[in-house]
């Protein structure tokens, strides 16, 4: 599936979602975020980036996400498109929400030495705060390996780059 098939695929989600009744879930969200992520072979990777959820009931949601992260080692960045699933824990005190989930992403490269690739992640995440406005805490393991030309010096001596790793995402969530 390539870039634009992927785009294509959330909005259609997301849309299926609005129509089908949003109004017995908690709405729509709209986060952004700090990431941070420590891939195998590239090192640590520092960014940012932002996420629409639809909740069409308390307990599930769905969202889309696309961000950046640069990897300080080697000067390469990644700019992630996401599409998570995810499965909501509500507790009796409401402004307190844990979650898990699972989703897959089309990770775009800026280095002509690393070829686009398809990956995914489970994550857990937090969300505390009130009606309106909450912070978000995620942790997560991206599962992602691009195959790699060698041309840089960074890179040389492989042929696909691991790109495995623990990640952490940060951020503010608003509810509409």
């Amino acid at each position: 599936m390539n870039a634009k098939g992927f785009v294509g695929l959330v909005l259609l989600v997301v849309s299926a979602l609005v129509v089908g009744g949003c109004s017995h879930g908690s709405g729509i969200e709209a986060a952004v975020y700090g990431t941070r992520l420590n891939s195998d072979d590239l090192g640590n990777g520092y960014g940012g980036g932002a996420k629409v959820e639809i909740n069409p009931i308390d307990m599930i949601s769905v969202d889309g996400r696309a961000g950046v992260v640069r990897f300080d080692d080697s000067g390469i960045n990644m700019f992630p498109l996401e599409a998570a699933a995810l499965l909501n824990f509500p507790l009796m005190f409401e402004h307190v929400v844990p979650y898990v989930g699972a989703g897959a992403g089309y990770y775009l490269f800026d280095s002509s030495d690393l070829d686009d690739e398809v990956g995914f992640f489970p994550l857990a995440g937090l969300e505390i705060g009130f009606q309106t406005l909450s912070v978000m805490a995620e942790a997560r393991w991206l599962f992602l390996e691009a195959d790699a030309d060698s041309a840089k010096e960074e890179l040389r001596d492989l042929r696909e780059a691991d790109l495995d790793g623990f990640g952490v995402n940060l951020g503010v969530l608003f509810r509409f």
